[in-house]
């Protein structure tokens, strides 16, 4: 059982993680956490990731992600090896062999200058030759070619540095971790080579790098860690303090000086466990499955011993959520905020046909979950509720909104002056119950005002401990580009002609004429242009942000046309062009880089470029606003400039290119002001936190 519990233990943690993770799709910090295990670099550099990548490091992580880490260690001092390079570097070992083997070289003047910052192509090319890619092979030369060999391998996925621009250690991790599912130059994936198990392209690091790490163990009272971490995590981000409460659950490693704590419960009636009753392996609370990690979790749970469905529990969740102790009775009482998402009544048949009620919640600490309640009561969505849970079972309650207000300091720490506890929960939430976790670090200078911040609560210390906001971030709306809405307007105007009976124009001087006596073209000539006609007034400025809200009321003049035009019309089609304009549309739209088409109930006035859509939580759009339009003339690390006005971006900011009419998703790191114009769209909704740069456009210069 424990065998098993470790072998899908760290889904974020891959350092110590035997999990299928692919490597392109693993976070930062998922990429640093294996460079320390497997030794790339010290526990104490991962907590200076932005520290330049020097040469020497660069040697270090080639050798750690090699087969050669284990030897490194026994080089010893073998004499001076280069000019700037004694025996004794610390570095030498690594230096030693990264050059012995070919993936990297020394200067003409005996120097390797280990000191000295790495660019993305230099390292690249380390790469590739660690890899075993004949250079002379590759198509072009240096530095093209090993870029272009990187990028079709992915090791410059989740990259943001560009070629000429010196790396940090965060990067140099981030590019040896990519390299372990990139292909060789024999066709094999490379960590395949290094002893690690492949399946369908995945990772999963073999079990020898779990001999340094220990747990799980449940915190008591007064729990001393026999070190002092240098690393910590807690519920997968990173913290900066050990503090231990009562009942979390951690692990920790020796070796990485790294401790990894997480406070994650689910409590409630037990609905399902599986395989069998007696000897389950996960089990079903609050409308959620849960893997079973530990003997202890799993005896206690076993109908063998009392347990399985029915029972009132709340579960210690570990690593990728796994169940690690199992509470009953009193100690499993326990107590969650959050909104309702969904309320549905069904028929059950268990003793005879009756209702039951299930409510959907979701809840501070980033869970949905799912109550069973009494069928006469009702829980409209984006209700305040509190679900209690002790021996007797399940309860949800509606609550009275608490309000707070106060600026967040710099660090995400203190809302004027009040504290905010190590694990405090923060959840974003919507009117319609849409809701989002949020890390108290989003908020950082923010300024709330009472109309914010929905309910609070505090610890035993007077530490805000949970904070339900409303819609503070703009981060619960979607965001996107649409597609040339000129299609919009021709559409309009040719169900007019169609409705009057006219498939392309109107007879001239007929009531409810035209100039041209062509509708549809009237209508697009007069409503709305292109949109490369929009980018490009952007860009040379001749629309101004100061007349945006005028052009987005475009639509609105679509209405206004139409209406007018069957006003003067005596044929009856009146009713007809009412109701067209009264029924919904199909928004064409890239979000994520995917296209989607949006279906709605109604017309917004939305034109062109960015645009963010409010949904219910089961999809339905609610609303679709325009975003505001803003010429970037430099790009920053989290923030762009426009003039001497500067603007943050989203963490999830979107980069298209715009080419002959058409929407290419990219990426930051492959545009820039130099060679391309540069639209940023930011949400202009009002949110506290909100005002971010959520799309930005690129048009190449020639």
């Amino acid at each position: 059982m424990m065998k098993r519990f470790f072998a899908s233990l760290l889904a974020v943690c891959l350092a110590c993680s035997m999990l299928f993770v692919p490597a392109s799709a693993a976070s930062p910090s998922t990429a640093v956490q294996t460079a320390v295990v497997l030794g790339g670099m010290t526990a104490g550099q991962a907590g200076s990731l932005a520290d330049p990548l020097t040469r020497g490091q660069l040697a270090r992580m080639l050798v750690a992600f090699s087969p050669e880490r284990e030897s490194a260690g026994a080089q010893g001092s073998a004499g001076k090896l280069f000019q700037d390079v004694s025996g004794s570097d610390p570095l030498a070992p690594w230096i030693r062999i990264a050059v012995q083997r070919g993936w990297m070289s020394g200067y003409t003047d005996g120097t390797f200058r280990p000191g000295n910052p790495v660019t993305l192509e230099e390292a690249c090319a380390a790469v590739l030759n660690l890899l075993g890619y004949d250079v002379t092979t590759l198509s072009g030369t240096f530095p093209t070619a090993q870029l272009n060999k990187a990028s079709e391998l992915g090791l410059r996925a989740r990259l943001n540095c560009t070629p000429g621009q010196g790396m940090n250690l965060e990067d140099g991790a981030v590019l040896l971790y990519n390299a372990l599912t990139a292909k060789t130059g024999s066709g094999e994936v490379y960590a395949s080579t290094l002893g690690f198990s492949v399946t369908d392209g995945q990772v999963s690091v073999p079990s020898v790098l779990l001999g340094s790490l220990e747990g799980p163990f449940v915190a008591g009272e007064n729990t001393q860690l026999p070190f002092a971490p240098v690393v910590i995590y807690r519920n997968d981000a990173a913290s900066d303090s050990a503090e231990l409460a009562p009942y979390d659950v951690y692990y920790y490693s020796p070796n990485a000086q790294t401790l990894w704590i997480y406070n994650r419960k689910a409590a409630g009636r037990i609905t399902a466990v599986a395989p069998s009753a007696s000897a389950p392996s996960s089990v079903t609370v609050a409308g959620t499955e849960y893997a079973i990690g530990t003997p202890s979790a799993a005896s206690v749970l076993s109908s063998l011993n009392g347990g399985g469905v029915g029972q009132v529990v709340t579960l210690l969740l570990g690593m990728d959520n796994q169940v690690v102790q199992v509470l009953t009775g009193a100690q499993a009482d326990e107590v969650f905020y959050g909104v309702v998402q969904t309320a549905s009544r069904n028929l059950v048949e268990d003793n005879g046909a009756d209702v039951r009620q299930s409510v959907a919640v979701a809840c501070t600490d980033g869970r949905v979950r799912t109550v069973s309640v009494d069928k006469s009561l009702n829980f409209p969505a984006g209700t305040l509720v509190e679900i209690t849970v002790d021996q007797n079972g399940e309860a949800v309650r509606t609550m009275d909104a608490k309000h707070l207000s106060g600026t967040f300091n710099e660090s995400g720490t203190a809302l004027s002056g009040m504290p905010l506890a190590e694990n405090a929960e923060i959840l974003d939430t919507t009117a319609e119950g849409v809701a989002g976790a949020i890390s108290p670090s989003r908020l950082s200078g923010v300024t709330l005002q009472d109309s914010d911040v929905r309910y609070y609560t505090t610890d035993a210390q007077g530490r805000i401990d949970r904070m339900i906001l409303n819609n503070a971030t703009g981060d619960l709306w979607t965001y996107g580009v649409l597609d040339d809405v000129r299609n919009l307007a021709d559409t309009v105007g040719k169900t007019v002609d169609q409705a009057a009976g006219r498939p392309s124009a109107l007879a001239a001087g007929a009531a409810g004429t035209t100039a041209t006596g062509n509708v549809a073209a009237d209508v697009a000539d007069l409503v709305l242009p292109s949109t490369s006609d929009i980018l490009y007034g952007i860009i040379d400025g001749s629309i101004a942000s100061t007349l945006w809200d005028s052009l987005t009321s475009s639509t609105g003049r679509v209405a206004a046309y139409t209406l007018q035009l069957a006003s003067k019309n005596t044929s009856g089609i009146l009713s007809n062009i009412l109701g067209y304009l009264g029924s919904g549309a199909n928004y064409v739209c890239l979000i994520d880089g995917q296209n989607t088409t949006l279906q709605t109930a109604v017309k917004y006035p939305v034109v062109a470029g960015g645009i963010a859509v409010s949904k219910s939580p089961s999809g339905t759009v609610k609303s679709m606003i325009q975003l505001m339009p803003v010429k970037i003339d430099r790009v920053g690390a989290a923030s762009v400039m426009s003039g001497e006005n500067r603007y943050e971006t989203a963490d999830h900011m979107q980069v298209y290119l715009w080419y002959k009419g058409q929407y290419f998703a990219t990426s930051l790191s492959q545009v820039n002001p130099q060679d391309y114009h540069l639209i940023g769209w930011y949400d202009n909704l009002g949110c506290a936190a909100g005002s971010k740069i959520r799309v930005l456009v690129a048009v190449k210069k020639s």
